[in-house]
C-alpha cells in the first residue's frame, strides 16, 4: 500500500465534526497565546529605563512589581494553552485509531502510518494556528480599554512583533507533531490492540509522588527566598514564578490517577447501572476522563489566587491605588481567559467522547439501555472528575497561598469570588453536557462511527 492511497483512504473517512473539534483548540489555545504574550511585553515595555530613584512617578515606582504579576498570569496561562493544543493533536488521533491501526494490519509502515497521521494533525493544526492568530488581531482593539491604573494601552503595544506571528504558527506545528508523535505509540507498538479496543490503561502511584515533591519544593523555596533576594532577586522571582507553574501544572498529572483510583472504587461498589457504566468508562480512559474537566480545574485555580487579590486593603497612596488596580484588572481578566480556555476545553472533550463512544452507545442500546440511562451513565461519567478536579483545584489554589503569604485569606469577598467560581464551572460542565447530549442519542439510535 503506498503512502498516498493510505492517505487517500483516511481522508474520504473524515466527520466533518470530529475534524472541526481539534481545529477548534488549536485555534483558541494560538489565540490565548498569542493574546497573552502580547500583553505581557506590553507591560514588560512600560518598564522604567533606568533605576528607579526617589522622584519616580506613581508609575514608575510600582510597575516592576506589576510586571512580576503579569509574569506569573503568562506563566499560569500560556502552559494550560499549549497543553490545550497538544490535547487538540491527540484528539484528532482518536478519530483515526482505528484506521491507522487497520493500515499497520495490511502491511503499511511505520513510516507510513506515523507520516500520514502526523500529516492529517499538520493540517489542522495549520489551519487553526492562522485562525487563532485572526481572532487574537479581532480581540486585541476592545484591550485597550481596560483600566490598569495608568495609561491605557494601545493596539500596537498589545500586538505581538511581526516576526513573532510565524514563529507562534511554527510552534503550534512542532506541539502538535510532538502530541502526535507520543499519541501513535499505542498504535505503532500494538495495532492489533488497538483494533481491538483492548488497550489496558494503568496509573502508577508515581504521579502522586512527583506532585508531592513539587508541593515540598515550593514550600522549601520559600524558606531560602530571603536569603537568595540578597544575592540574586531576579533569579528568585525566577524561581518562585517557575514553581508555582509546576505545582499549578502538577495538577494534570496527579489528577488522571485520582479519577482511575475513584472510578474503579466506584465500579465495584455501583448500586445502580448508570454509576456502574459511569466509572467503568472512567477506569478504561481516567486520561480523557480528566482533560474534560482540566480546563475547569486550571480556572478554579486562577480564581482562588484571584481570591487573594480582592482582599487587598484600601490603599493608602496614589502608588498603591495603581497597583492594586492593575492587579484586580489584571486578575479578572486572568480569569476570563481560564474561562475561555474551560469552556471550549470542556465542550470540545465532552463531543469528542461521544463522538468515540458511539459504537458502545449503539451496543448498549441495542443491548436494551434506554437512551435516558445512557444520559444518566455520561452525565456521572462527568460529574466524578469534576467533584475531584474542585477538591484538587482548592487544595492546589490553598497549598500555594499558605506557601507564599502564610496563611490563606479569609475575606467574605474572596470566599464569595471562590464560591462563585465552583458554581459556574458545575454550570459550565453540565451546560456542555447538554448541549452535546443530542449526539448521544443519535449514537444510540444507529449512528454509524465515521471519525
Amino acid at each position: 500500500m503506498s503512502a498516498l492511497l493510505a492517505a487517500g483512504l483516511l481522508l474520504r473517512r473524515r466527520s466533518a465534526l470530529a475534524d472541526l473539534l481539534p481545529v477548534i483548540a488549536f485555534a483558541v489555545s494560538t489565540a490565548v497565546i498569542a493574546t497573552v504574550l502580547g500583553g505581557t511585553l506590553a507591560f514588560a515595555g512600560r518598564l522604567p529605563a533606568g533605576p528607579v530613584g526617589a522622584g519616580a512617578s506613581d508609575e514608575a515606582s510600582v510597575m516592576g512589581l506589576i510586571v512580576m504579576f503579569a509574569v506569573i498570569a503568562c506563566v499560569l496561562l500560556v502552559p494550560s494553552a499549549v497543553s490545550f493544543g497538544g490535547g487538540a493533536a491527540r484528539l484528532s488521533l482518536a478519530r483515526r485509531d482505528r484506521d491507522l491501526a487497520a493500515m499497520r494490519l495490511v502491511g503499511g509502515t511505520t513510516g507510513q502510518v506515523a507520516g500520514i497521521a502526523v500529516l492529517d494533525v499538520q493540517g489542522q493544526a495549520l489551519l487553526g494556528a492562522v485562525l487563532g492568530i485572526g481572532l487574537h488581531l479581532l480581540v486585541t482593539p476592545p484591550l485597550t480599554a481596560l483600566d490598569f491604573g495608568f495609561a491605557p494601552f494601545t493596539v500596537g503595544e498589545l500586538l505581538l512583533p511581526a516576526w513573532a506571528y510565524p514563529l507562534l504558527v511554527l510552534g503550534v506545528l512542532l506541539v502538535a507533531a510532538a502530541s502526535a508523535a507520543v499519541a501513535l505509540t499505542g498504535i505503532v507498538l500494538s495495532p492489533l490492540g488497538v483494533a481491538r479496543a483492548s488497550r489496558t490503561v494503568r496509573m502508577s502511584v508515581l504521579r502522586v509522588a512527583v506532585w508531592v515533591l513539587l508541593v515540598v519544593g515550593l514550600f522549601g523555596l520559600m524558606q531560602l527566598l530571603p536569603i537568595m533576594e540578597e544575592t540574586n532577586a531576579g533569579l528568585a522571582l525566577a524561581l518562585l514564578v517557575g514553581m508555582i507553574g509546576a505545582v499549578v501544572a502538577g495538577v494534570n498529572v496527579v489528577g488522571p490517577f485520582t479519577v482511575w483510583l475513584v472510578a474503579r472504587i466506584l465500579a465495584a461498589l455501583a448500586p445502580w447501572p448508570a454509576l456502574l457504566v459511569g466509572a467503568r468508562r472512567l477506569a478504561a480512559d481516567p486520561r480523557a476522563g480528566w482533560r474534560a474537566v482540566a480546563g475547569i480545574t486550571f480556572a478554579l485555580v486562577v480564581a482562588g489566587l484571584l481570591m487573594v487579590v480582592v482582599t487587598l486593603g484600601e490603599p493608602t497612596s496614589p502608588a498603591e491605588e495603581i497597583l492594586i488596580t492593575a492587579m484586580a484588572t489584571g486578575g479578572i481578566l486572568t480569569l476570563a481567559i481560564a474561562a475561555v480556555i474551560a469552556a471550549v476545553s470542556t465542550g470540545v472533550t465532552q463531543a469528542a467522547r461521544v463522538i468515540d463512544h458511539a459504537p458502545a452507545l449503539r451496543a448498549q442500546h441495542v443491548a436494551g439501555a434506554e437512551v435516558a440511562q445512557l444520559h444518566r451513565a455520561r452525565l456521572l461519567e462527568t460529574a466524578i472528575p469534576l467533584a475531584l478536579s474542585s477538591v484538587l483545584a482548592t487544595g492546589t489554589m490553598l497549598l500555594v497561598i499558605v506557601a507564599v503569604m502564610g496563611g490563606p485569606a479569609t475575606d467574605a469577598r474572596g470566599a464569595l469570588l471562590y464560591g462563585g467560581s465552583v458554581l459556574a464551572a458545575y454550570l459550565l460542565v453540565l451546560g456542555a453536557v447538554a448541549v452535546s447530549s443530542p449526539l448521544v442519542a443519535r449514537g444510540a439510535r444507529g449512528a454509524r462511527r465515521t471519525a
